[in-house]
């Protein structure tokens, strides 16, 4: 009888676990299910106005140059800050209507040293270092109570903008409701590892995706670069802010919130891509925390934006927990191809919106990167198949982010290592092309 009464007992908990199991899956299946009706518009219209038009909006008419402010923070970057000065010297712009400000941050190698040369040469290049470092958006903070432009460019360490980036950018700032204007970025780097040229593709996608997000009138963050801003707008919204780890990201949503028009421009610049697994790895991280926190923030901003963009905004923060539960989706399926766990019947559904959502995906990314690529096809496609463990490894850092988050909060800093590395193919030819 005990035994009888143990078995039983046994078996109700059994089919409670496989009645959670199966809400569980049902739940992931009706998440994407609407992630693929929410994102297939997006994305599909990116491909669209990119074989179309290229990436930005039309810009207006030049205008007499005002004063423009560059800032740039740094932080034990001396593999890439030369070249970054020497590239802001060669910018095509009235050098009396130019200055860099930059703010050296407690550095433990020769950047100071350097950006120190480069001051001595040009009298509108000010460097400023600190003795303790508070992070990237207190160095900005500090930058532009130095400044004194008219409009505000910030540039990384690592970044080659193009010699008519501040030109091209200013034609936006015509229209006097325009407060922001951000560009994109081209990959230094493509071919330094697997790992780079995949998150050269990533960013790729990341780009076609905001511009659609743009056609749309929908949230689009800034980069953490190549961005321009009115003085007049930074003040309004309170500058950066100093506790944020995605102080880019974090200043968008303020900027939205406060209705100030943004653009997105055709104004290129070059960067460096993580090449190492470990170096991927700290980055998402970094990213992932930091933008789950700022959905958390700014989690009343129907208050102050419409639903859509609301809406929006916290899909693109919360994005690195949706990773997460992609990635348990396909542990899931792949568990029941090989008859573990919840038959392939009661996955079904979910399957199919899994392999919908890919064919979307992938036949977006293809039909963008072959209306580009004009050689070497059989590589991309390889490549974009590979994107697939690439995409487990982010989703992995996603994963360890919400860890760390619940640890640390806001105090979870990761930086990002540069190598200096640039593709020998930019170098040879004397000037930066790329297709992706």
């Amino acid at each position: 009888m005990i035994n009888r009464v143990e078995a039983d007992i046994r078996g109700l908990e059994l089919n409670e676990r496989v009645s959670v199991a199966n809400w569980f899956v049902f739940g992931l299946t009706i998440l994407f299910l609407a992630y693929f009706a929410y994102a297939t518009p997006i994305i599909v219209l990116g491909v669209w106005r990119y074989k179309k038009r290229g990436f930005g909006d039309e810009p207006g008419e030049d205008w007499d140059p005002p004063n423009v402010s560059v800032l740039v923070p740094v932080k034990n970057e001396e593999k890439v800050v030369g070249r970054l000065l020497e590239t802001l010297v060669r910018l095509d712009y009235p050098k009396e209507n130019l200055e860099v400000i930059v703010v050296e941050d407690e550095s433990k190698d020769r950047t100071l040293e350097i950006c120190r040369g480069f001051s001595e040469k040009y009298s509108w290049i000010k460097v400023f270092h600190r003795d303790s470092s508070l992070g990237k958006g207190d160095a900005l903070n500090y930058a532009f109570h130095q400044s004194k432009g008219e409009i505000i460019a910030t540039f990384d360490a690592d970044d080659v903008p193009e010699p008519q980036a501040v030109t091209k950018a200013l034609r936006y700032f015509n229209n006097p409701e325009t407060g922001a204007v951000h560009g994109y970025h081209r990959v230094l780097n493509l071919r330094e590892s697997l790992i780079s040229r995949l998150a050269a593709y990533e960013n790729f996608v990341y780009r076609l995706s905001n511009d659609g997000k743009y056609a749309l009138r929908l949230f689009v963050t800034f980069s953490g670069s190549n961005t321009f801003f009115r003085r007049t707008a930074l003040e309004k919204v309170g500058l950066w802010d100093p506790r944020s780890l995605v102080e880019d990201a974090e200043l968008s949503v303020r900027f939205a919130r406060a209705h100030i028009a943004t653009r997105l421009a055709p104004v290129e610049c070059w960067q460096e891509m993580p090449a190492k697994v470990g170096s991927l790895f700290r980055q998402r991280i970094r990213w992932s925390g930091g933008n789950i926190l700022t959905g958390v923030k700014h989690r009343n901003a129907w208050r102050s934006m419409s639903w859509a963009k609301t809406l929006d905004m916290e899909m693109l923060m919360m994005s690195p927990i949706l990773a997460v539960f992609t990635f348990a989706a396909w542990v899931i399926l792949g568990l029941g191809v090989i008859r573990v766990g919840l038959p392939l019947g009661t996955l079904l559904p979910l399957l199919s919106v899994m392999v919908v959502l890919n064919m979307v995906y992938v036949g977006s990314l293809l039909a963008a990167v072959f209306s580009s690529a004009r050689t070497d096809v059989v590589s991309h496609l390889g490549l974009v198949l590979a994107t697939y463990p690439y995409a487990t490894l982010v989703s992995l850092a996603n994963l360890a982010a919400l860890f760390l988050i619940l640890r640390k909060g806001a105090r979870l800093w990761l930086k990002t290592e540069k190598t200096g590395y640039v593709d020998a193919q930019l170098t040879d030819h004397g000037s930066l092309t790329g297709t992706v």
